[in-house]
């Protein structure tokens, strides 16, 4: 099997078939680990095939539309899930979930589903929920999460927007004082919602009370009209969501009734009395909760580009090797491998982190419904500070994967046929929603100096310690006294905590030192996914598969001590020559692990369909996807461009 006695468009899906045959473990195994039982698997396929058979949701021609064309296509597609699921009778939140996401792009009821019922859930009294909730289920009510203002985004306690409460008419007067108050941002606010969940400051009888959470009416229900006093709009394109319309909200001296206010937490009485939460983050708690989610979001997004890129990297060859002998295939250079494997890997560790994650916001939540002292508030500040230092981490280490990823596919990754740009194009949106990089890792990194001057006695019994690094040994050195050491847990686990102990006794000792308070965030949330990943990976049953898996845990670790070997090296806690056998341990599993690259991101299950890429089809055949890709393009629906006659033809004959 040559290039020369094959054509190469031929030789391509021969080459995947070749890389599966190497393969050292059952990638069906894998798939179990990722998608769960087999009984799951089968509805999840049964849910699939209803999105592919439908032909509003099934469309894929979202690359070809402007940003109008896409809301109002996207508007379709909203309505034809809303209908599918009615039709199937399907109720789980798990496979409506399932069904969303299968349909490729984002839809103006998106945050509708993800952050305005869910707010109404955690945040309503049960007379306010028995009233709201069954109008939010069923799209009888359609919302917004009206946060984010012009001049605030990530500091949610410079809210302008204001809410005075009037005790006469038992009314809080909502306004927009400025400029910048006014809502920016907020998914679905623009055209789609006509509710918001909307955050304002609370005055009463002139006192400013913190930011609360009101649910405003936005448009008329029957009309779609704005109401009086509420003027709403789209704040225009983006580098994506262009499905979504981003909107914009100006209230001026708007009136809403005193029960709407989100009153499970924090009341106000007829009379103007207050009652406070026990907590402000309460206010919060959903972005919190889309926090956690974001490390769902990144393991699907890296996932994604790296099943793309290992696949089309096995079926395509380039360079050859020597007169007479058959081009290379691409993922067999070094340096091709140092972009997807660690990539891989960093797909499973965002996978088994939002597992835990997702097991301690669920435990959590599960306590609102009972006294919340000292141990529960700790408990979801812990939460909140732990998603935002592993958003600020996960997001930046995805979107710089997914880059890196496109770009050692060449050509054909800059291709929109691809995939890889628009895959790019929305997940870059989880760097900045709920909180940049800059703002998160300092919320993060100020919890953990209050957890260090002070520790609070808090019970472990969660799903993991997720501050088990404030009791490391920070004078301890690495013990490993071989290369081959260097991969063992216990080395690469003490190295992982020590450091984010070292680095935050650091910031505390630099006091205001930002950068110290950013290193501390990065290192513990990274201990806080190797962790998790170990986790995960000592909890797989089939032998070969957690052989496997252990390894990429290992490529995972050394990949990131080597992308910080300043920071392992203070205090000289690994030595120059552990720094170095770190470098060859990576570069030796790259090796280890390259015949199980491309059955290990079929271990991810992503269906083709999900893909949408010509460059990363399971069956390999990316040339003859790539030509027939082609066909779709408008501007070849006629030989001669419209424009010719017009612009073209003049140019050419001189006649200007």
């Amino acid at each position: 099997m040559t290039s020369s006695s094959l054509d190469l468009a031929d030789l391509a899906p021969l080459l995947l078939k070749k890389e599966r045959a190497t393969a050292t473990f059952d990638v069906q195994a894998c798939i179990d680990v990722v998608h769960g039982p087999r009984d799951v698997q089968a509805r999840n396929q049964q849910l699939l095939d209803l999105v592919i058979q439908d032909p509003v949701l099934s469309d894929r021609g979202m690359i070809y539309r402007n940003h109008k064309e896409r809301y109002e296509k996207a508007l379709e597609k909203s309505f034809a899930y809303a209908k599918l699921l009615e039709k199937h009778g399907i109720t789980d939140p798990a496979e409506a979930s399932f069904v969303y996401y299968s349909i490729g792009e984002p839809l103006p009821i998106d945050v509708h589903r993800s952050m305005f019922i869910p707010t109404l859930e955690t945040q309503m009294d049960d007379e306010q929920k028995a009233q709201w909730l069954p109008l939010a289920y069923s799209y009888q009510i359609t919302g917004a999460y009206a946060q984010t203002e012009l001049g605030h985004g990530s500091n949610v306690q410079g809210i302008e927007t204001t809410a005075h409460y009037d005790p006469k008419t038992q009314e809080f007067i909502l306004h927009s004082p400025t400029i910048t108050s006014r809502k920016w941002w907020p998914g679905g606010l623009g055209k789609t919602a006509n509710h918001c969940v909307l955050h304002a400051r609370l005055f009463l009888d002139g006192q400013d009370r913190g930011v609360q959470a009101f649910l405003v009416p936005l448009r008329d229900r029957t009309t779609h009209e704005p109401l009086p006093g509420v003027t709403v709009g789209d704040i225009g394109p983006k580098i994506g969501f262009q499905s979504v319309d981003n909107g914009f909200c100006v209230l001026d001296h708007v009136r809403i009734p005193r029960r709407n206010m989100l009153m499970r937490f924090a009341k106000v009485e007829a009379d103007g009395t207050f009652f406070k939460p026990p907590s402000d983050k309460l206010v919060y708690f959903t972005m919190v909760k889309i926090r956690v989610f974001v490390v769902f979001v990144c393991y699907r997004a890296i996932a994604f580009a790296a099943t793309i890129g290992t696949r089309f990297s096995a079926a395509r060859l380039q360079g050859a090797r020597a007169k007479g002998k058959p081009e290379n295939q691409v993922l067999d250079y070094e340096n091709q491998q140092l972009t997807l494997f660690p990539r891989i890997a960093l797909g499973y560790a965002c996978m088994f982190t939002f597992r835990v994650m997702e097991q301690v916001y669920n435990q959590v939540l599960s306590q609102f419904d009972g006294e919340l002292g000292i141990e529960q508030l700790f408990l979801l500040g812990q939460l909140h500070a732990t998603a935002s230092g592993l958003k600020a981490l996960l997001t930046e280490e995805v979107a710089n994967g997914m880059e890196a990823i496109r770009r050692a596919c060449g050509g054909h990754g800059y291709s929109a046929s691809s995939n890889l740009p628009y895959l790019f194009q929305v997940f870059i949106g989880a760097c900045t929603y709920e909180g940049t990089k800059d703002v998160l890792v300092q919320q993060h990194g100020n919890f953990l100096l209050k957890c260090l001057r002070n520790p609070v006695p808090v019970s472990s019994n969660g799903a993991l310690d997720l501050l088990a690094f404030l009791q490391a040994d920070v004078h301890a050195k690495c013990t490993a006294t071989t290369p081959q050491q260097l991969r063992e847990p216990q080395v690469l686990l003490q190295a992982f905590q020590v450091r984010a102990l070292k680095l935050l006794l650091r910031a505390d000792a630099a006091k205001t030192s930002l950068h110290h308070l950013t290193q501390a965030s990065l290192a513990h949330a990274e201990s806080i996914v190797l962790s998790c990943f170990y986790q995960g990976v000592m909890a797989v049953s089939d032998p070969k598969l957690q052989a496997v898996l252990l390894q990429m845990w290992q490529l995972y670790g050394l990949w990131r001590i080597q992308a910080n070997l300043g920071e392992f090296r203070l205090d000289d806690y690994l030595s120059s020559s552990q720094g170095a056998w770190a470098q060859d341990q990576l570069l030796e599993l790259l090796q280890i692990v390259r015949p199980n690259a491309v059955a290990l991101v079929d271990g991810f299950g992503i269906s083709d369909f999900e893909l949408n890429s010509a460059i990363g089809r399971y069956d390999g055949d990316i040339y003859r996807a790539l030509i027939e890709r082609a066909t779709h393009e408008p501007l070849n629906a006629t030989d001669v461009t419209p424009g010719y006659h017009k612009w073209l033809k003049p140019l050419l004959t001189a006649k200007l």
